[in-house]
């Protein structure tokens, strides 16, 4: 038997793919803890679309010696846009509907990145800036892999026809595809170390994962010839390796770059056993009538599911698990009607199908239609705040950081240079220095109150996205071991400064809850590890320190919550019980046992003073996000932080 080429039929094996592919990313969405890695089902999708675009593109130029790029162009616009600008005004209505004026503007401006297709670009900008909204809680997050592949279809047909018209055989185009993917790869690998957000959304560090599908599309069927038997295991071992990534990737640090290697190779064994054995092995259980209804819907299903999941989460706020299993359920019935009188009509309509340049008009007329519905709903949000004095104050909140200048007091972003600044007196003798991630950075005001009053110099050595213990919390902030380097030079730079003491704080709340979109868990025994290590080093060079307690992390964001609850009423106080996060807390003092001169510093009871944590205090939001205090709010903590840090500072407790 022959393999069978991308395009020559329907594939039930694909289908089927596509249906793993979307039940992992929908279970790590819903932050089921098993499913971890499961935004590697994205990856699947790319080597898919590689496979199949490009075996399609060779099909027709064997038949007719060319490639006719406005067809190819209209067959993809009738295949995405009509289900994607029903999702997208949908998404639009509804975040006009629950969202808070300044969570309405930043979904304005993704909804308008998506309707032109650059989301990807849009949510790179926007991740890779730390104080920015936070982008797990925008309901068009996921749209970033829609756009990556947009602009795929735009590069690869003309890359495609032009290989072609200069080929002189086979050889020659697998070649130069190759080249192309090997550059792409390690530019994936390069970016992946220095630039994360770079490595993850935009389409020069993802193209050689849809190039690897396009190369085994062109792999003719001589050079695929093998035993079924030989193909059946590969197909095992395919899919073993797609299930596996998946359980064992535990977060989104140092992916893509070499990790996503297994994701890849695993979707090309599969697909190459569903070419070589197609009713057998894996290949035959992937064309189950599960899995091939959901593989149907699988496009509009990844549309609908994580608006529904974050939707959810706002009107629910705390929701769990069983929570973002049900609303994800409940967008599957939503993706089956828009599959059903959207999808499958407008793709399978033989007039439209016969008619490219009508189709092209159609696309152009519905990424207008989507760019209007974007500005409409910053239009709204922009109304919204200038009509009410109540949602100016919050968003001001969100917003209130500390009274610091960020460009010279600390780097963030791609950099990781140690930047030292000083506040009081020059002249004093004695100094404190603050030191640790954005954690540190909330304490900035109250900090320098205190020193003020005390006749001490404050000098901040800060770093977004770097924790002051030797941990690395965060997925996509920062890549680990640049923290690693940053936090050595400035332990150097501290001990240096000789200062009487250091009041280090880091974000411990991976050990509580998971990154939203990659649902990551980092145990208490990594914090107490990491922990001892950081204070080992001032230890020996005889510095006092000070770990300040990390503060109660709340299960919603506080402004979007108080921003609705002008309207609705609904209480946004949070059980401080869990927010507290005693497990963090004491993993960090356990770190400290047998070292001299560590203190523990908590201020907790103050932003949660009873059973509940308040969610405003001073008619103004505690925090401006899901876990950063208010820098006003802060500030109001000046003078206890005065008495307890100064009281073990000069030893007046053990």
């Amino acid at each position: 038997m022959s393999a069978r080429q991308p395009g020559d039929a329907f594939r039930p094996d694909i289908e089927g793919l596509r249906a793993v592919a979307i039940l992992l990313v929908v279970g790590c969405h819903c932050g089921i803890s098993w499913c971890a890695g499961g935004f590697i089902g994205v990856d699947v999708f790319f080597v898919l679309s590689g496979y199949l675009i490009t075996g399609l593109l060779e099909s027709e130029y064997r038949a007719s010696s060319r490639i006719d790029l406005p067809r190819f162009f209209a067959r993809r616009a009738r295949r995405l846009l009509p289900a994607g600008t029903v999702v997208l005004l949908a998404t639009t209505l509804a975040a006009a509907a629950i969202f808070a004026p300044q969570d309405i503007a930043f979904t304005g401006r993704a909804a308008r990145a998506a309707a032109l297709y650059v989301s990807n670009v849009f949510f790179d900008h926007s991740a890779s800036d730390y104080f920015s909204a936070s982008v797990e809680g925008n309901p068009l997050l996921h749209t970033w892999s829609l756009g990556l592949e947009e602009q795929f279809y735009l590069v690869w047909p003309p890359l495609i026809l032009l290989i072609n018209r200069r080929a002189d055989g086979v050889r020659r185009p697998i070649w130069i595809l190759s080249a192309v993917t090997a550059v792409s790869f390690l530019f994936c690998i390069y970016a992946t170390r220095l630039a994360p957000t770079v490595a993850f959304y935009e389409l020069p560090a993802r193209a050689w994962e849809f190039a690897a599908g396009g190369l085994l599309a062109l792999l003719p069927a001589s050079r695929a010839s093998a035993g079924s038997g030989w193909a059946v295991a590969c197909g095992i071992l395919g899919i073993a390796t797609i299930f596996g990534t998946a359980l064992l990737l535990k977060g989104g640090a140092g992916f893509p770059g070499g990790i996503a290697l297994f994701p890849v190779a695993g979707t090309l064994a599969t697909l190459y056993a569903g070419a070589r054995a197609p009713q057998r092995g894996i290949s035959a259980a992937l064309g189950a009538t599960a899995l091939q209804f959901v593989g149907a819907r699988s496009y509009s299903w990844y549309l609908w599911h994580w608006p529904f999941v974050v939707f959810a989460g706002m009107l629910v706020p705390g929701l769990g698990v069983g929570g973002r299993i049900a609303s994800a359920i409940a967008s599957l019935l939503a993706a089956s009607l828009t599959y059903s009188v959207v999808e499958r009509p407008v793709r399978r309509n033989s007039y439209l199908g016969a008619r490219s340049g009508l189709s092209l008009a159609a696309a152009a007329g519905a990424t207008v239609l989507s760019v209007s519905g974007s500005w409409a709903l910053l239009s709204y949000g922009g109304r919204q705040l200038a009509q009410d004095k109540r949602f100016q104050a919050i968003g001001a909140a969100s917003i209130d950081i500390a009274d610091i200048s960020p460009k010279d007091c600390w780097s963030e972003g791609r950099t990781f240079d140690v930047r030292v600044c000083e506040f009081g007196a020059s002249g004093a003798a004695q100094a404190v220095v603050l030191f640790g991630d954005s954690h540190a950075i909330q304490w900035v005001n109250p900090m320098r109150t205190a020193a003020n009053s005390e006749g001490w110099r404050l000098v901040t050595v800060l770093r977004p996205g770097c924790a002051a213990s030797d941990i690395n919390p965060h997925n996509l902030s920062a890549a680990a071991d640049h923290c690693q380097e940053w936090r050595a030079s400035a332990i150097d730079r501290i001990i240096a400064i000789h200062p009487a003491a250091v009041v280090m704080a880091s974000y411990n709340g991976a050990t509580l809850r998971g990154d939203m979109v990659t649902a990551t868990l980092m145990s208490a025994e990594q914090v107490r590890v990491g922990t001892r290590r950081t204070l080992e080093k001032f230890s020996r060079a005889g510095v006092p320190i000070v770990v300040l307690r990390d503060t109660p992390l709340p299960p919603f964001n506080i402004p979007a919550c108080v921003a609705r609850s002008v309207v609705s009423g609904q209480s946004c106080d949070f059980d401080a019980s869990a927010a507290l996060n005693e497990a963090a807390f004491s993993a960090e003092r356990s770190a400290a046992a047998g070292l001299a001169n560590v203190y523990f510093l908590d201020m907790n009871d103050l932003i949660c003073p009873g059973r509940l944590c308040a969610a405003t205090q001073h008619e103004l939001p505690v925090y401006r996000d899901e876990n950063h205090l208010t820098g006003t709010f802060a500030a109001t903590l000046a003078p206890t932080l005065r008495a307890r840090l100064f009281e073990l500072i000069r030893g007046k407790s053990p």
